[in-house]
């Protein structure tokens, strides 16, 4: 039988293919350091996890910290998946806010995040230069995402607030509150969907008890 002419792949299929391999690493990468950590994982574990080379791995994220990066903001993308500071009305400022803060809640507290932070108590005095990339790909990248949210609050006369930057930390600082540490920490905190609502609302009357219009 002739054989069959090879087609060369359009610029669309490499695409396709590119992004189908850079999730598979990311979900490898996300499994062994979960399980392992940062410094005792290696990138050849990491492309036998993903089932690809490891000239593979590097040819989509340039070092271990990149990855480990990823994999912060892939956590982050996932648990604060569905906030949108478009989505939300900044008229109606405390379910907005109450939205943010029980999403916000969703991701600090999930077992991927909680890992994650262990990790970084961990391994950040062996690895100063992770502080930066976590800091960046996690909490930077919430932050941002609320500040956009208080910024148009507060251009539609929702709220009065002279510095948003700090307001948006001060807000998340809330909403964490102890539960976090406690979580992280393994000391018991609450777990039932009601209090932590309850807690995410209480975080919420305080923010707008300081910036609310009154």
């Amino acid at each position: 039988m002739p054989k069959k002419e090879a087609h060369p792949m359009s610029m669309p299929d490499m695409r396709e293919e590119a992004v189908g391999k850079a999730a598979l690493i990311l979900r490898g990468a996300r499994r062994a350091f979960l399980a392992g950590g940062f410094g005792a994982v290696s990138m050849d574990a990491i492309a036998r996890e993903a089932g690809v080379s490891k000239a593979t791995v590097y040819a989509h994220f340039g070092s271990k910290e990149d990855l480990f990066g990823a994999v912060v903001a892939d956590v982050a993308e996932e648990r604060f998946a569905g906030f949108s500071a478009r989505e939300l009305d900044p008229r109606d400022i405390e379910a907005s806010l109450n939205t943010i803060a029980r999403r916000f809640l969703d991701l600090v507290l999930s077992p991927e995040a909680v890992a994650v932070n262990r990790i970084m108590i961990g391994e950040v005095t062996r690895f100063p230069a992770l502080g930066d990339v976590f800091w960046q790909a996690g909490p930077e990248r919430n932050r941002q995402q609320i500040e956009g949210f208080l910024r148009r609050a507060v251009e539609a006369g929702s709220l009065a607030i002279d510095d948003v930057r700090l307001a948006a930390e001060q807000f998340s600082s809330l909403v964490r509150g102890e539960i976090h540490l406690r979580r992280l920490f393994d000391i018991e905190s609450p777990e039932d969907a009601d209090d932590l609502t309850a807690a995410a609302g209480n975080a919420v009357a305080t923010f707008l008890r300081a910036f609310g219009r009154r």
